[in-house]
């Protein structure tokens, strides 16, 4: 006689859902992945094809994936992971499965609405001026014909990131995940914000 063992015998109800949402994020990733890849196109100041720049970026995120894993297990973050090189394991891969599933939705949305994805200096004067532009431009897509869009690819992708996370990390107790997840988004949108103003006093030093 064998004894057969299943994910739901071992896992309570909530576990099982987090587990199947975690799976489905990567699963979906996994699938956008060749469609941003392919999404060709001139995109940026420098010509680049989004093929090209969707590598680099994938690139950069996953050394930002390394290092925010070794901030989250100086700090043991979450504890539930512990420490040790298994710890460090599943917040290397947390760190870099957020990254993947923004990047890839946020390139591939990009791709399809032919929007922009390096930042477009103002050609205006004045300090105060100057700032609200890249701040706009955090939840805006400046456009050629000067309209300002709203940036579908860049909101939805850091969302879309945030929530993949949420669903396979470990929360405090009484936490809500949806809260977590909307935090994490718009934190990551705030960043955007502040990177942009760093462009915007860059490209007018240049001046």
């Amino acid at each position: 006689m064998t004894a057969s063992i299943s994910v739901s015998s071992v896992l309570p109800p909530a576990p099982r859902l987090r587990l199947a949402t975690a799976l489905l994020a990567l699963v979906v990733a996994a699938l956008l992945i060749p469609a941003a890849v392919q999404a060709q196109g001139r995109v940026g100041a420098d010509s680049a094809t989004r093929t090209r720049r969707y590598r680099h970026d994938v690139l950069y995120g996953a050394a930002l994936g390394f290092a925010y894993a070794g901030i989250d297990q100086l700090r043991n973050d979450p504890i539930e992971w512990g420490r040790g090189w298994p710890g460090y394991e599943r917040r290397l891969a947390s760190n870099v499965g957020e990254f993947l599933v923004q990047e890839t939705v946020t390139d591939l949305l990009a791709a399809q609405l032919d929007r922009q994805l390096d930042y477009q200096p103002c050609h205006c004067h004045g300090t105060g001026r100057r700032i609200g532009w890249a701040l706009h431009a955090a939840v805006t897509d400046p456009q050629p014909d000067g309209t300002h869009p709203i940036a579908f690819p860049r909101i939805v992708g850091a969302y879309a990131g945030s929530f993949a996370q949420a669903a396979w990390r470990p929360v405090n107790p009484g936490a809500s995940r949806t809260r977590v997840a909307l935090v994490n988004g718009t934190t990551s949108l705030l960043v955007g914000a502040g990177i942009n103003v760093w462009h915007e006093w860059r490209a007018h030093g240049r001046r």
